[in-house]
């Protein structure tokens, strides 16, 4: 044997050793499973929106025995020929806003989840979505009938509702009982025709005689009901079912509530901050209308009438509905109770409805910067008729740490408070100062806020050279207070 074959030969006997001996040392030592990754994750969700979709997931059953460092969040825009990695940090949140999307395309989503070991698992089920422009209401009523903290609680045990509190305060509403208001049953045509005309007083709408308008099937009713049905027709809220029937104890559907509040706002008289347009005729005249059509329902290709889609768009850019953002508006479903009382409060914003007393009211409560705000004042009976001709003063104060700067001395006379701008004399009332008008309104008004404070504003109303103390006014005297952050 050659000595280079001796040699090759002895080292291929080493190598076989070493190799051996790894063998069996492996062979010695406890059996190491492979890392597994972990299962897909459940329950895929997408809501569209505006550019943009809302993921939610569910954890995976199964992390493979390591913990879940991130989710992979992966989209499609051609029915999942190709999909895009969505690039969102690193999180192990079960939602997440994919954003940076095309409004029209039809997107699909899917999520998988990442272990700190063995990397990616297995992606989700996909979920679909859409997204789209996400509209909002172009003419909503700058007031409220309703302002915060003047209607008192119903005091119904089965709904708190600031609406509900509303349509009470008003009397359109009882309750079903004393303590009930049942805010998911029904509302009933002959139920809606006496909300109607009780609305009418403070919404400033003349109601006709009453006198019978041809109804057959409404005989059986009270006298109420007959004269509110009536009423309601000679208005043009309704036409009936036909043109000799009412059918008074059907439902009122969401596309005929559409139909009765528009058509009943149109017989109303505007309020402070209400929205109105052309009326159509030979000579012009204002009003209670929106005559912008966006909207985002996409169910109202089967309405029965071609006006419920003017009224349905109609009143979404009033703000006058219990749907402003969903895109489903559901024509044929019964309204409820509860969705009534958030129809009429909205629509009363933009009529002369307006609560008892002295009542002054903020186009905004909080807002950011140095906003301009504007400010109505309006004054009406307890029975909330209009009071014509109140002079009232205005002023206000600006919140501050300096303890010797205060509102009112201890006399109860204004000390650090200011003349608004449309305020003579501070503190007092007097011939300069603006009066409500033929409709117990005063012509409105606006203030520049300071920036990340506090400011309050008082409107008040007493005999001509009154001046105010804080001991005798207070009670009767309106007061906001208005919050400006950086």
């Amino acid at each position: 044997m050659t000595t280079s074959l001796m040699r090759r030969t002895a080292v291929l006997m080493r190598r076989t050793a070493v190799f051996l001996t790894l063998a069996a040392v492996a062979a010695l030592l406890p059996a190491t499973a492979w890392a597994a990754v972990a299962s897909a994750p459940t329950g895929l969700t997408a809501t569209a929106g505006n550019t943009q979709a809302v993921l939610i997931w569910v954890t995976p059953t199964s992390n493979g025995g390591e913990t879940i460092t991130d989710y992979i969040i992966e989209y499609s825009p051609d029915a999942g020929v190709s999909y895009g990695q969505f690039m969102d940090g690193v999180g192990t949140g079960l939602t997440a806003t994919v954003t940076g999307l095309t409004n029209g395309t039809a997107y699909l989503f899917r999520v998988s989840a990442v272990v700190n070991v063995s990397g990616q698992g297995p992606a989700s089920s996909t979920a679909a979505a859409t997204p789209f422009v996400v509209h909002t209401a172009n003419d909503p009523a700058t007031f409220s009938a309703c302002p915060p903290g003047i209607a008192p609680p119903a005091g119904f045990t089965d709904i708190i509702s600031t609406d509900v509190d509303c349509i009470r305060y008003y009397g359109i509403t009882n309750g079903t009982t004393a303590t009930t208001y049942s805010p998911y049953d029904t509302v009933t045509r002959w139920q809606m025709a006496l909300f109607l005309t009780r609305m009418a007083a403070p919404a400033g709408v003349t109601l006709g005689s009453g006198a019978d308008q041809g109804f057959v099937d409404i005989t059986g009713k009270s006298s109420e009901i007959q004269t509110a049905i009536n009423q309601i027709k000679q208005l043009g809220i309704t036409v009936g079912k036909t043109a000799t029937t009412f059918a008074p104890d059907d439902n009122v559907t969401r596309e005929e509530m559409a139909l009765f509040i528009s058509r009943f706002l149109t017989n109303a008289t505007v309020g402070p901050g209400g929205n109105t347009e052309l009326g159509s005729g030979s000579s012009a005249y204002l009003i209670i209308k929106s005559n912008d059509t966006d909207h985002n329902f996409t169910d109202l290709g089967n309405l029965a009438l071609w006006e419920s889609q003017t009224s349905v768009t109609n009143l979404w850019n009033l703000g006058v509905t219990d749907v402003q953002a969903v895109t489903t508006y559901e024509p044929t479903v019964p309204m409820t109770r509860r969705s009534m009382a958030t129809f009429i409060t909205n629509a009363l914003a933009h009529t002369n409805a307006r609560p008892s007393g002295l009542v002054l009211q903020a186009s905004t409560y909080r807002a950011q910067g140095t906003p301009l705000v504007s400010f109505s004042v309006s004054h009406r009976t307890d029975a909330f008729a209009p009071i014509v001709g109140s002079f009232v003063d205005t002023f206000k104060f600006t919140h501050t740490l300096v303890t010797t700067t205060t509102r009112f001395d201890t006399g109860g006379k204004c000390s650090s408070t200011l003349v608004t701008l449309v305020g003579n004399i501070k503190c007092k009332v007097d011939i300069a100062d603006p009066s409500t008008d033929s409709s117990g309104n005063m012509a409105l008004f606006s203030e520049v806020m300071p920036p990340a404070n506090k400011q309050d504003l008082w409107a008040w109303t007493a005999a001509l050279a009154t001046i105010y103390d804080n001991d005798d006014h207070a009670a009767a005297a309106s007061k906001v207070t208005i919050e400006t952050y950086p």
